[in-house]
């Protein structure tokens, strides 16, 4: 039993397993058509490929378009090569139009215009819209289904709307639309079910509701809905045209999207890895961001070579270099301790450019007091390991010219340097990255951090320079 496993998933997984082995088709396929989706989807993972066929094709049409949606990428991506055209379209036929399309978008352009060939047209013409769309924009994400009204109908004929609408469908609000299809209020359903049938709609309606437009990042829904605790948000163009809604299982699966994103960019890969099981292109992955901790590495191994040849003496710049990592690993934490901060603040949508002011100036307060404690334990540190090294007559004698405590004044203002541009650092390029469209948390990946070490030994190795020359 998986470690963790819920106990319902793993007596689904041992019945469908004793069915497998018995090859009972007809008792599989008991087993799983009351099962839920999203158990039949754990429990897949724990089955040997060549049994996952014959699981999928025991499922009944619906639910088996819920089972492969839910599937890690990696293994969807292998059940689907093996699937017909047909039943590729059955499934899409299932699914939701924001959810088919995120599955038509996996398919190659070939396949996908065969697959959508056997889908109903309208359901393929809406598929179709939400493709234009970028992948991780409002409109990627939307669901075109919903219930529009105009302001002047009532409560009983919103209520038979609802009747008629997909009884799948989550709804939570009816939308109430000028003659132009411009969204100008909306009706939680929680009001329709206490009002009489004949009251109006635009007497019970919530007017100028929250909107995101449909050109919007994915984020800023899930800012949106998280904010103002809605259950969705209509989704709108330049012009106010109700197009289509998001709702808050959506927005989840978005925030859950970017968290692994960022985990992944401060970690140093990418969520590209997880949709391989080939060690090969999992290392060529991370190597495309260790290639630059490489360089950047070598970088700082020409600075202190370039200070050797500097009016330090030799004895000097090798007493020096003892502490290279301690500087560039305490200023690097800092830094990566402010760039978390902003990072959170910016994810949540609670910091924005405008603040930047604000985080620098509480930042840098910090900096100060974390800068002067760490360059304080530091310097008396080092001071005190090279005063011991000296007295103890260790097998590398310590020279006249390597004074212990002028060292550990250099060390000490060589710390507090280094940890005031590291924590800049780790303040001011997540909202710059931010500006200009790029990813804030590469702002705490590898080829941030190499850049730090590069920047807090040439600031450190500067001060020593200037203090013991």
């Amino acid at each position: 039993m998986s470690v963790g496993m819920n106990p319902d998933v793993q007596e689904l997984y041992d019945q469908v397993a004793a069915c497998l082995e018995r090859d009972d088709e007809g008792a599989l396929a008991a087993a799983v058509r009351d099962a839920r989706a999203a158990d039949i989807a754990e429990a897949f993972d724990l089955l040997e490929d060549v049994d996952r066929s014959r699981v999928l094709y025991s499922l009944p049409p619906r639910t088996l378009a819920e089972v492969v949606v839910l599937l890690d990428d990696a293994v969807r991506g292998e059940v689907v090569e093996e699937m017909t055209d047909e039943t590729l379209s059955e499934i899409v036929t299932e699914l939701a139009p924001d959810d088919a399309a995120d599955f038509v978008a996996d398919l190659d352009v070939e396949q996908s215009d065969e697959v959508l060939e056997h889908v109903p047209r309208e359901h393929s013409d809406q598929i179709t819209e939400l493709l234009t769309y970028g992948p991780e924009t409002a409109g990627g994400i939307m669901n075109p289904r919903l219930i529009a009204l105009r302001s002047d109908e009532t409560v009983g004929s919103a209520i038979a709307g609802l009747r008629k609408f997909a009884p799948e469908e989550d709804l939570h609000y009816v939308y109430i639309v000028d003659e132009s299809k411009r969204l100008v209020g909306m009706v939680p359903l929680r009001r329709l079910v206490v009002r009489d049938s004949n009251t109006v709609l635009a007497s019970i309606a919530e007017p100028d509701p929250i909107t995101v437009r449909v050109d919007a990042d994915q984020e800023e829904a899930l800012r949106a809905i998280q904010k103002y605790d809605l259950a969705a948000v209509p989704v709108v163009d330049a012009d106010g045209l109700l197009l289509g809604r998001i709702t808050y299982d959506d927005v989840m699966d978005v925030a859950s999207e970017e968290a692994d994103e960022d985990i992944f960019r401060m970690a140093g890969t990418d969520a590209a890895e997880l949709e391989t099981h080939s060690p090969f292109r999992a290392a060529r992955v991370r190597m495309a961001w260790l290639v630059p901790c490489i360089i950047g590495t070598l970088l700082a191994g020409g600075v202190i070579a370039l200070f050797a040849s500097s009016s330090l003496t030799k004895t000097q710049m090798a007493a020096l270099t003892l502490f290279v990592p301690m500087i560039a690993a305490t200023s690097g934490n800092a830094g990566i301790q402010a760039s978390t901060i902003v990072l959170r603040g910016l994810a949540t949508g609670e910091l924005g450019a405008s603040r930047i002011q604000y985080v620098f100036a509480r930042e840098v307060r910090v900096a100060i007091f974390v800068g002067i404690l760490c360059a304080a334990l530091t310097g008396v540190g080092g001071s005190a390991l090279l005063a011991t090294m000296r007295s103890l007559e260790f097998q590398v004698a310590i020279p006249e010219d390597v004074r212990p405590t002028l060292m550990g004044v250099a060390i000490f203002f060589g710390m507090i340097c280094a940890i005031a541009e590291s924590v800049t650092l780790g303040i001011t390029l997540p909202f710059a990255f931010k500006r200009f469209g790029v990813d804030p948390a590469i702002a705490s990946g590898p080829l941030i951090t190499s850049a730090n070490d590069l920047l807090s030994v040439t600031i450190y190795l500067t001060s020593a320079m200037l203090i013991l020359s």
